[in-house]
């Protein structure tokens, strides 16, 4: 779920206090659902499970540093391969499909995948930054090859929240909280989703962003830890508890943005409080904003991501000469919008438009809740194209910096923030 963090979603100087507050996550969880339903509760372990994390995939390469002993296993059979008694580097080649290291002077393998296990007080350390538990290295098609972190749930968690939520402080104890159960119930809705791949989540914003240890934070921890096991849950099934930065007001039912079924607790809410008729997340520095473009930059941008919607001639999709909002959701999002060039016309809409309308650094369009404007000269000669919008993310399930208004401001409890944005749903401990 990330890439930036809040902190610079966050426009109110109070809000920065002791520790500044790391960016919410951009877009938090993934905006693609695996095919696969949750498992329900029964099928689900009563302790504490293991999460399988994916650091690294389809690369050639990767930097993988030990502190302490290590044993090296292969994952198949369990044979204990061979081990080192101090600090080093384990170099990792490749090939047919099959994976090889070289630990200590000795090289281990070839096989379909080697496990690493600290030894005692041991850590490992993945391009440069320290992780819990144990890692294996998977072969991949291509002679590349997946490092992946297993890690106990609430040791992965502690590695999660303050990346998706900032390093936050105790005033935010509540908000953290929420985030916690929220990362919590997510996860464990992904466990055995990718199995054939040997992993259950990326820890990049295809799922939750996982940093390790390096990112671990106190008061977080103990958010982490005094919600320990405890998951939000419909009908006896681990909801999809997606989440995102800010709703600018609003949060979107699941429908409005994706082109999924509707879901009973990812309903649109209404992010007011009503003391005061501002949006809980009035703070954030997304909460309003501007996204320009050239003629040029807009062009160029178009000629790629409609590539795959228009029958492109030789001389690709032309001037644009249009844009138009046809239709908007119930929280006001983009439910179709038209876009005309010179190729010709073509209507996108939910979250697709973030993609479609990236901005010229790369990253796709703070959120789908906006409006448009084309500027021309005085011989209509299109100049520029503005954005006018609010929100950061998809704006489904908990807003994160709504969250942490209700809790500073609203004084609310994580349960209650809970509640709100995941209506229809049951608070359980799992284990």
């Amino acid at each position: 779920m990330r890439r930036s963090t809040v902190q610079d979603t966050l426009s109110a100087p109070r809000w920065s206090s002791a520790a500044l507050i790391a960016l919410v996550a951009a877009a938090a969880c993934a905006p693609a659902v695996p095919p696969e339903a949750p498992s329900p509760l029964d099928e689900l372990p009563a302790t504490e499970p293991e999460v399988r994390v994916a650091l690294v995939v389809d690369t050639s390469e990767s930097r993988i540093e030990h502190r302490g002993g290590v044993v090296i296993r292969d994952v198949e059979t369990g044979e204990r391969l061979a081990e080192a008694p101090t600090s080093g580097r384990i170099e990792v080649t490749a090939e047919a499909e099959q994976v090889r290291l070289s630990i200590a002077g000795r090289r281990v393998g070839p096989a379909r995948a080697l496990r690493i296990e600290p030894e005692r007080d041991g850590s490992l350390i993945v391009d440069e930054r320290p992780y819990r538990g144990t890692v294996t290295i998977r072969a991949e098609a291509g002679n590349n090859i997946a490092v992946i972190n297993h890690v106990d749930m609430e040791a992965y968690l502690l590695g999660v929240v303050p990346r998706e939520l900032g390093p936050v402080g105790e005033d935010l104890i509540e908000a953290s909280k929420a985030q916690a159960v929220a990362a919590r119930t997510y996860a464990i809705s992904r466990l055995g989703r990718r199995e054939a791949r040997g992993f259950d989540v990326y820890a990049t914003v295809a799922d939750q962003v996982y940093g390790g240890v390096r990112d671990e934070h106190e008061p977080i921890t103990r958010a982490v830890l005094e919600t320990a096991g405890e998951i939000l849950t419909h009908n006896q099934v681990p909801i999809e508890a997606y989440y995102h930065s800010t709703c600018a007001g609003q949060t979107a039912a699941i429908d409005e943005v994706w082109d999924e079924d509707p879901r009973a607790y990812l309903q649109s809410v209404v992010d007011i409080n009503p003391e005061t008729g501002r949006a809980w997340d009035h703070f954030s520095s997304r909460f309003r904003w501007t996204q320009r473009w050239t003629a040029e930059e807009i062009h160029e941008i178009l000629s790629e991501t409609l590539a795959d919607s228009l029958d492109l001639g030789p001389d690709g999709v032309g001037e644009l000469l249009d844009m138009e909002i046809l239709e908007r959701t119930q929280s006001n999002r983009i439910r179709r919008m038209r876009i005309e060039t010179e190729a010709g016309s073509v209507e996108v809409g939910g979250d697709r438009v973030r993609w479609i309308l990236r901005t010229p650094e790369g990253p796709i369009l703070n959120s789908s809740l906006f409006d448009v404007s084309l500027i021309r000269d005085r011989d209509g000669e299109l100049r520029e194209v503005v954005a006018d919008g609010q929100g950061w993310g998809h704006g489904i399930g908990m807003c994160q910096v709504g969250a942490m208004g209700r809790a500073r401001d609203g004084g609310q409890d994580y349960r209650t923030i809970l509640e709100t944005y995941y209506p229809n749903t049951t608070l359980r401990r799992l284990y």
